[in-house]
């Protein structure tokens, strides 16, 4: 028999006040002058990091090997805790995923040329518990080829920030994966690397089941500020003995996202793991489908631009709205393509626009 249709409605509110504009040190370079080639800058994934030793906000010298946490190190490479606020609001992002990486076995540290007393501050003015590193000569940074090279000499506030990313290392110093955007004021959250990764964080989901397939819908982080790549997840469980078809399958509703655009949002690229070659007997076919449970990410983005900005001015929240399409069919018989709706309200935050200086 058919399926019949869902309704999903995941609710995730939290209610922030968005500033329009946010103190923005003279010494932050345009990302128009950042290398098309951002992605190829540094070590790549299967290459070991460099092995240093830095000292971090409490002045105590912490190596590549102490950072490590039983299944690795998320380490963030970021502009400066002082007059950056994409970065501050990033490392405070980062402080409420402390206890989800480390349920994950994952340590974290964050590296920029600030100083211990800039780090510091922050630190205490922010409550960040894990490791800010001082690399005030920038060494560090030019070891690992991510010096920001659009930033001139003379310009002595701004020279020897990095290119903002995060490199997933592996207990034994090895790359397992890299995440760099080629605008600075576009950060991905500590959230959406996790679930991009497979991994469990603590946030509300909502679940409808059907005979043919479970679904579990929930956003990446409750709130972001501007310029924050988040994901819009969809975790899903085939029952026994049934599958739903894979994108580019033809003469069946292959399993799709669409997201509606809106002012403020930026709908990016949507993730799905490799499908299987299954075999259809009836008709002895052979197609590309999803039986096992898989997880769907969406990625999406707060506009950091001025006039998105402006456009959504005063909002505390936004609400995504999609749809889910699909098909399932058993080892007999297909059923009939379904249409879910999906909404997701995600509360909007200012930039963390302090300075050491106040």
């Amino acid at each position: 028999m058919p399926l019949q249709k869902l309704s999903i409605t995941a609710l995730f509110v939290v209610c922030l006040q968005l500033a329009a504009s946010a103190r923005v040190a003279p010494a932050q370079t345009s990302s128009v002058g950042a290398p098309s080639d951002v992605q190829k800058l540094g070590p790549q994934v299967g290459s070991r990091v460099p092995d240093f030793t830095l000292v971090d906000q409490h002045g105590q010298p912490r190596s590549l090997a102490s950072l490590m946490g039983p299944q690795g190190l998320m380490l963030v490479f970021f502009r400066s805790a002082d007059w950056c606020p994409y970065c501050k609001s990033q490392l405070a992002e980062l402080q409420s995923r402390v206890s989800d990486l480390k349920q994950n076995g994952l340590g974290l540290a964050a590296i920029s040329y600030d100083s211990v007393t800039v780090l510091a501050d922050f630190s205490k003015r922010r409550g960040i518990t894990f490791p800010l590193l001082s690399d005030p000569g920038s060494a560090t940074i030019m070891r690992f080829g991510i010096l920001n090279t659009t930033v001139p000499k003379n310009n002595r506030q701004a020279y020897g920030v990095p290119f903002p990313g995060t490199f997933m290392v592996n207990p034994q110093g090895i790359i397992t994966s890299r995440f760099f955007e080629p605008a600075y004021e576009e950060r991905i959250t500590a959230g959406n690397i996790l679930v991009q990764l497979g991994n469990t964080i603590d946030v509300p989901a909502t679940t409808v089941s059907s005979a043919q397939i479970d679904i579990s819908a929930f956003a990446s982080d409750a709130a972001v500020a501007p310029g924050a790549h988040f994901s819009l997840v969809l975790d899903m469980r085939p029952s026994d003995g049934v599958h739903v078809y894979a994108p580019g399958v033809k003469d069946y509703k292959p399993i799709a996202l669409s997201v509606q655009s809106q002012p403020g949002l930026i709908v990016g690229k949507v993730q799905l793991p490799q499908p299987e070659l299954y075999h259809f007997e009836p008709l002895d076919e052979y197609v590309q489908v999803f039986q096992r449970p898989f997880r769907l990410v969406q990625d999406v983005a707060i506009d950091p631009s001025a006039a998105a900005r402006a456009a959504v001015k005063g909002a505390t929240a936004l609400t995504i709205k999609g749809e889910l399409t699909y098909q399932a069919c058993d080892d007999k018989l297909c059923f009939f393509p379904q249409s879910v709706p999906l909404t997701w309200t995600i509360g909007l935050k200012p930039l963390d626009a302090g300075s050491a200086a106040q």
